[in-house]
């Protein structure tokens, strides 16, 4: 299983294209052409081009990832319009240009009533250029913007005009079939850099930013220990903004008060030297082919300013030299811009260093900045934006009611049901309770960030909130800033502990994003996601609680609640991660949430978490050594995959990654643990590891042997009711554990 986890892995790597024979074609008429990509998955083209309808250069548009050839498709011509593959019939009707989808059996498959779940209904997902079932999004459902195999871009072969429409299907009926077709069709979400699962603090101070504030910043999360991996200084270039107006950024050159005491280069190494990454924000965008256009109010929306492509590249070239890692494309609208950007610094930081960046999904419930305007679905992006993570949802509320409308549209029907994982939000709060709240969530999500000046401060005192809530543009009126003032209260210690945990689970959420770059399945999972079987959640019942992986089950507090239902799944047992009690599951538990520390977390029985030592930072050049499995035993044999490679490059393209199972199977008289070789290779891998094995357990065992051997020197703690061996192994050897009672 894991040697065929390694060769799909590398085989999710696109290669050139040959544009001519890239799908399986069956002409309907003069206008409408079908392209068969699988026996389940194809494309629709309806084209009002003069001349060839359906010339090659306008074969793979923005909404495909896919680039190299698709095996041959079977099918049969049953009628004029009537097309079957061996599991689909599709009706066309060329005249009134609609079409359905049958099975063989004669079940209708689309269109279809049902309720739809992010873009997924009836085991079926139908999308365009734009947006799946139609959802309304700013941009056109036309396909503009086509792959060009010269350039290796989207944007030098554009169609200005509204006249070729793809309508693609996929049937599943399961969620891990539609989500492996969208990945292999779409493109896969690439794996951000190692150090990027860490934590990314904005140096949200504006005008009013400095050399001095920014290492103050970090020498404190230092010393508080707050684990932090990335700093993000506001704004542009480095160039502050001159004369304290916003509309000013963009001189191209970093700011005085970023040039001492220190110069530049000083500062950067000296972040470096704590381990710090550093991210610029960008409010510009460089000026590509055909950037204006299509809808030029759309794509230059909170574009401040546009450069000559060339010169945009030659700052960022620099900027890159000098040691700032990765730019925050703060543009709030266009995939186009956000694809360029990522492949124009891919292609120059090359194969040896992933890239950095970071755009927007544009979805909240209300900005209190744009009041009116409804941006509750994600309406700015189009269907390929998955190719370039990751995103944050934009200028949020600072309300409970916002926190709980993310939780959904992050997890579920906005983000994880649209195949996007890697969605973070700004996660500030009206008082220090609901700091500490909005930081559990984003520590278990993806990626993980904060928006405020200091984690444990909140962007606005409440006493402020009514008058920026009110604000409005046309008011003449700016938010003042005696209104950015830490919150009373402190949230630092339910912030200190939640994303020290984060930390430790390095491992495990970084094994799940490689499931997710090699599956499509998402990282954060909705109960209907989940637990298909369920009828309890089939219907989306538990929008606020989902699975981060297939292990840990998550339940953010959405209230100054004293105590939340929480539904746990029927078939399993659940434990309460932090005192170890255990669940029956199809219950709904009314859980106390009356310690704010404490975010809601359950470990579903039979998993096993791989988790790494204790650290403020990630350094990808060091192993995880020793390596904690965290043993969770049912009655029911389980397996878990720990995926690693080198989380700095992007040669886990090209198989090289490495993979370790493990297993563990609880009887009547004993519990196993078995820990496989090592399978794979990449560079820095390590020949020999250590391992904590953590089983959790509430009775001490009366022996422990490994291969057969007896182990001597294992311990049990009846506080945390777990028995703690230590060993170490040769990485290609298999180990097993066996705990007799």
């Amino acid at each position: 299983m894991i040697a065929a986890a390694l060769a799909l892995a590398a085989a999710v790597v696109t290669q050139p294209s040959v544009l001519e024979d890239y799908a399986t074609k069956v002409r309907l008429g003069d206008d409408m052409e079908l392209a068969l990509f699988t026996p389940t998955m194809f494309r629709l083209r309806t084209s009002d081009l003069t001349g060839d309808k359906f010339p090659p250069r306008y074969e793979i548009p923005f909404a495909i990832g896919r680039l190299e050839p698709w095996p041959a498709v079977a099918f049969e011509r049953v009628a004029e319009n009537i097309v079957r593959t061996d599991v689909l019939e599709i009706r066309i009707d060329p005249e009134s240009r609609t079409w359905s989808v049958w099975t063989h059996s004669g079940e209708q498959l689309y269109p279809s009533d049902g309720p739809i779940y992010g873009m997924f209904r009836d085991g079926t997902t139908v999308f365009d250029a734009a947006s799946a079932f139609g959802e309304r999004n700013n941009n056109s459902r036309y396909s503009h913007w086509f792959y060009d195999p010269a350039t290796g871009r989207y944007v030098d072969t554009y169609l200005a005009e509204d006249v070729i429409l793809d309508e693609f299907f996929i049937y599943g009926p399961g969620y891990d079939a539609l989500f492996a077709q969208l990945n292999a069709l779409v493109g896969p979400e690439p794996l951000l850099p190692k150090k990027a699962f860490g934590f990314f603090q904005t140096q949200h101070l504006g005008c009013d930013g400095d050399q001095t504030k920014l290492l103050e910043l970090a020498r404190e999360l230092r010393a508080r220990d707050i684990p932090t991996d990335t700093l993000i200084i506001d704004f542009e270039w480095g160039d502050g903004c001159p004369g304290e107006e916003e509309e000013n950024w963009g001189r191209l050159d970093w700011a005085p008060s970023y040039q001492a005491p220190l110069s530049v280069q000083e500062m950067l190494a000296e972040l470096e030297r704590m381990h710090f990454d550093v991210m610029l924000i960008h409010h510009s965008a460089p000026d590509f082919p055909h950037r204006a256009a299509h809808t030029p109010q759309r794509v230059r929306e909170w574009t401040a300013k546009v450069y000559d492509e060339s010169l945009w590249w030659e700052r960022i070239e620099g900027k890159l030299a000098s040691g700032v890692d990765g730019t925050w494309q703060d543009t709030r609208q266009n995939d186009i811009s956000d694809s360029v950007i990522w492949n124009g610094i891919g292609e120059r930081l090359g194969s040896d260093r992933r890239v950095l960046f970071m755009g927007c999904r544009k979805m909240m419930e209300q900005n209190p900045w744009e009041l009116g305007r409804d941006n509750t679905i994600p309406a700015n992006n189009l269907i390929g934006s998955r190719r370039y993570p990751f995103r944050w949802t934009g200028d949020i509320s600072t309300t409970y009611r916002e926190l709980a409308w993310h939780i959904d549209a992050i997890t579920n029907r906005h983000g994880a049901m649209k195949g996007v994982s890697y969605i973070t939000a700004d996660a500030f709060g009206k008082d220090w309770r609901h700091q500490a709240r909005w930081n559990q969530f984003v520590d278990f999500l993806p990626v993980s960030r904060s928006h405020t000046m200091k984690p444990w401060d909140g962007k606005l005192a409440s006493e402020d909130l009514e008058r920026i809530m009110n604000f409005r543009e046309d008011d003449g009126v700016e938010a003042p800033r005696e209104a950015r003032v830490a919150v009373s209260g402190s949230a630092e210690e339910s912030i200190r502990k939640h994303r020290k945990l984060r930390y430790r689970l390095l491992p495990y959420l970084y094994s799940a994003a490689h499931e997710t770059y090699r599956t499509g399945l998402p990282i954060t999972r909705p109960m209907l996601l989940a637990f298909p079987e369920d009828l309890r959640v089939q219907q989306n019942q538990w929008p606020y609680q989902y699975m981060l992986g297939d292990a840990l089950l998550v339940a953010p507090v959405h209230g100054d609640f004293r105590s939340m239902e929480i539904y746990l799944p029927e078939g399993f047992e659940w434990i309460d991660y932090w005192d170890g009690r255990a669940y029956a599951g199809g219950l709904v538990v009314d859980y106390d949430t009356s310690d704010v520390a404490k975010l809601p977390l359950f470990v579903r029985a039979g998993s096993i978490l791989p988790m790494r030592a204790d650290n403020a930072f990630i350094d990808p050049t060091v192993p995880d050594d020793p390596l904690t499995l965290d043993v969770f035993p049912s009655g029911v044999s389980s397996t878990a995959v720990l995926y690693e490679d080198d989380g700095v490059s992007t040669h886990y393209r090209d198989g090289q990654l490495a993979a370790t199972r493990f297993e563990a199977e609880r009887d009547a008289s004993s519990v196993s643990v078995v820990i496989g070789g090592t399978e794979g290779d990449y560079l820095g891998k390590p020949d020999r590891r250590r391992y904590v094995v953590n089983l959790r357990s509430p009775n001490a065992p009366n022996g422990v042997t490994r291969d057969g051997t007896p182990v001597p020197d294992w311990t049990f703690d009846p506080e945390r009711q777990v028995v703690i061996v230590s060993l170490e192994k040769r990485s290609y050897d298999r180990t097993t554990l066996r705990f007799s009672y």
